[in-house]
Order: C-alpha cells, then sequence, then structure tokens
C-alpha cells in the first residue's frame, strides 16, 4: 500500500479552510453593506443638493424646503450607518460573528432619476 501524503488533508488545514471562507464572506457582507451604504447617500445628498437650487433661486415651495430638511437628518443617519460599518472588522467577533449596525430606511425620493430611469 502506497500512501500519497501530498493529499493528506489535516484538520488544521480544514479548519484554515473554513476560516478563509468565512472571511471571504464577511467581507463581501461587508462590501455590499458598504456600496449600498454609499448609493443612499449619493442618491439623498444629490436631491439635497437639488432642493438647494431651488431654495437659493427663489423658486423651492415650502414642501421642497420641509422635504429638504427631512432628507438632512436621513443623510446623516446614513452617514452613521456607513461610518458604524467601518468599525465592524475591529470588532472582536470579526469574522465569526459581527454585530451589523441597523440599516437606515431608505427615502422615498419622488424626483429620484435613478428611479426614473428604471421605469423607461
Amino acid at each position: 500500500m502506497n500512501i500519497d501524503w501530498t493529499q493528506l488533508i489535516t484538520r488544521q488545514m480544514k479548519e484554515a479552510a473554513a476560516a478563509a471562507t468565512l472571511l471571504a464572506s464577511m467581507k463581501a457582507d461587508l462590501a455590499s453593506r458598504n456600496a449600498a451604504a454609499s448609493f443612499q447617500i449619493a442618491r439623498i445628498q444629490d436631491r439635497i443638493e437639488t432642493l438647494g437650487y431651488g431654495i437659493d433661486a427663489g423658486e423651492a415651495t415650502k414642501a421642497d424646503e420641509a422635504e429638504q430638511a427631512a432628507l438632512a437628518v436621513t443623510v446623516k443617519a446614513w452617514k452613521a450607518y456607513k461610518f458604524a460599518l467601518g468599525k465592524v472588522t475591529a470588532q472582536a467577533a470579526w469574522p465569526g460573528a459581527p454585530v451589523w449596525p441597523a440599516e437606515p430606511v431608505a427615502p422615498f425620493i419622488a424626483a429620484d432619476p435613478q428611479l426614473v430611469a428604471s421605469e423607461t
């Protein structure tokens, strides 16, 4: 009987492979959450900026001003969420059982160019 020792897989090797797979999965999850947060921040900031143009021009309504104020609160929540995501890898439980921050609610923006583009 010949044993091919190059085919030997030890428990440590299996555990290392499992740990590498888990780490890759958690990194992908983190990247996905960061991308979603960046997307939300960009679309909210775009709307805030657009409303600001109307306010600066003196053409905005009270509803426009209220929308801008509400979105300012929302974008702050998304920025805090993105900041908290940046600390996930520093947790002692990373990557095995990270505690993910709660994702804020994505606001409905009726004049969202990305929403309008997806409807056509």
